[in-house]
């Protein structure tokens, strides 16, 4: 005759808990992952059609992303050097990308756009453009 496992309460209530902490932890990280999407999704699209530097809409919305407390220290930055474009990045924005171009714990998303943004040159290239087509989709 089957007699089942004695197994105490707690040891089968472990991986329940074990599981639900590494859901949450999997949940909040999509979100922010989201948040940041977000953000680099709106400055990949100005990027595509920019020409020369952003409309005052373009504006608006990269000030939106310079003022969300929940956007990430490198997307406001990023923001910020693309409101202060004049057909190139200025050479303290230049500084700021380059760190950023180089910080492992940006997204690769962000380093690319830091990239993009460092090199512009009135317009991004068709190798930018393609990069930015990623991030937008």
């Amino acid at each position: 005759m089957y007699k089942p496992l004695n197994i105490c309460k707690k040891t089968r209530t472990l991986p329940l808990v074990l599981l639900m902490a590494l859901s949450i932890g999997f949940f909040a990280s999509q979100a922010s992952f989201a948040d940041e999407s977000a953000a680099i999704q709106s400055m990949a699209k100005i990027m595509m059609g920019l020409n020369h530097n952003p409309s005052d809409g373009e504006k608006g919305t990269l000030k939106g992303i310079v003022d969300n407390k929940s956007a990430s220290k490198h997307e406001q930055i990023l923001a910020q050097s693309m409101i202060n474009l004049q057909h190139k990045a200025s050479p303290a924005d230049k500084e700021k990308l380059s760190k950023i171009m180089n910080d492992n714990s940006a997204s690769a998303h962000a380093r690319d756009l830091a990239g993009i943004i460092h090199n512009l040159d009135h317009k991004p290239s068709d190798g930018d453009k393609s990069k930015l087509e990623k991030m937008i989709h």
